[in-house]
């Protein structure tokens, strides 16, 4: 029998408690890997590391978190000679590099195609959070890359992840560091 509108099926939210890490806690590395044809069986590939401080990160008014890196066209990564982008993210707990400190959330890879834009990954997720994806928006300036933009997606519940709720996501992989 379906749930009438305004009816549950009784089932137990289960409610988050308040993370216990803060953004300043947190760096975040996002390494972009290009591939570059330069003849029918030679790829180059460059690796270019972005870290952005989680206490440089501002959530709008809608409170969403998101990694934005701006104004990266200076760097000359061009679209146009690019055969396809791996994005990555690590997130380092307290400037730690301890093994035990740095997690890879994302590592999403695809061919550049004339309508590209996005990349998906789901993520790496312990139980309490299955069905997150990450969503990560490359923007170009005049064929250059110019903005990268991450984003966290709850597939089941239809939204994207607010601060509190991706620092609770987070802090599941630092249990001996809170």
């Amino acid at each position: 029998m379906m749930a009438k509108e305004g009816e549950h099926s009784g089932a137990k939210e289960v409610k988050l408690t308040k993370p216990k890490i803060s953004l300043s806690d947190l760096t975040f590395v996002i390494y972009v890997t290009t591939r570059e044809k330069l003849s029918s069986s030679t790829i180059s590939c460059e690796e270019i590391p972005l870290k952005k401080c989680g206490a440089e990160l501002e959530c709008g008014s809608n409170d969403r978190f998101h990694i934005q890196v701006e104004n990266l066209s200076h760097m000359g990564i061009s679209k146009s000679r690019m055969a396809g982008v791996k994005i990555e993210c690590e997130v380092i707990y307290k400037e730690d590099s301890e093994d035990e400190a740095v997690v890879r959330i994302v590592n999403a890879e695809r061919p550049l195609g004339t309508n590209f834009g996005w990349l998906n990954n789901d993520l790496l997720a312990p139980l309490a959070h299955r069905g997150l994806t990450a969503e990560i928006q490359l923007s170009f300036n005049s064929e250059l890359l110019d903005k990268i933009d991450l984003q966290i997606f709850h597939r089941g519940e239809g939204r994207y992840f607010s601060q509190d709720d991706t620092l609770g996501y987070l802090q599941c992989f630092f249990p001996s560091k809170i």
